[in-house]
């Protein structure tokens, strides 16, 4: 089994702030030039949240800086120096919200996925839509949500010239093509998988590159996953 390496190497809590006076020398002697997280409090509430690479240094500073006479306690937590420090303080900050910080943290190359939720529940709620309304107004939604878009990195650069695709569905045949842009041009719209152009047809999602075939060498019309073969 592996051994797991310490972040937390030690630590002090609920400390009254009179300590730092009264017995300085021992809690010089227990922090002094260490790092970690530390913690200040104002009657059990959480007042403020920070990272110091000299703990005891950045407790004495608290009680002259406008932090001064607004926490009553403190905790502290020395930690090993590590490249995730400052993002864990961005991560207390940004949870706790202590009334004591100005700034708000920051991650170096975190995603908000925020707008991505968004575009997918609005996606799925056109999809619902679709499905109860039918007719031209279920066309009209699912093409708006692709008008937008590309071909999908899979078709880009699959054919050097248009391709003629066909399907059958519930007794029917089904002409589209793929472009060159990587593409499927369907009924005079466009749509950027072959999944998309598949699901006006069907009203459900399928598997586009089993549904839409194309013409191979020998003149036998199978499936366009062959062409990724």
């Amino acid at each position: 089994m592996t051994k797991r390496k310490a972040l937390v190497i030690g630590q002090l809590e609920d400390v009254s702030w009179q300590v730092v006076e009264e017995y300085k020398a021992e809690i010089v002697a227990m922090v002094k030039g260490k790092s970690g997280i530390y913690a200040l409090y104002r009657k059990d509430k959480l007042y403020y949240v920070g990272l110091a690479s000299n703990l005891m240094g950045r407790l004495k500073q608290h009680q002259r800086d406008r932090h001064g006479n607004k926490w009553d306690r403190f905790s502290l937590y020395i930690t090993k120096n590590d490249e995730h420090m400052k993002e864990l303080e961005s991560l207390f900050l940004r949870i706790l919200k202590p009334e004591g910080n100005k700034v708000k943290g920051k991650f170096a190359k975190s995603e908000n996925l925020g707008p991505s939720l968004n575009r997918m529940i609005k996606a799925a709620q056109d999809d619902s839509r679709a499905a109860i309304m039918g007719g031209r107004l279920a066309k009209r939604i699912l093409k708006n949500k692709t008008v937008d878009l590309k071909g999908s990195g899979s078709l880009v650069g699959l054919v050097p010239r248009r391709l003629p695709l066909r399907a059958w569905y519930k007794g029917y045949e089904y002409r589209a093509s793929l472009l060159k842009s990587g593409v499927i041009s369907y009924d005079g719209d466009k749509y950027p998988s072959p999944s998309a152009a598949a699901k006006i047809i069907t009203k459900r999602s399928v598997n586009g590159w089993a549904f839409w075939h194309y013409k191979g060498a020998d003149g036998d019309w199978v499936q366009l996953r062959n062409l990724r073969s």
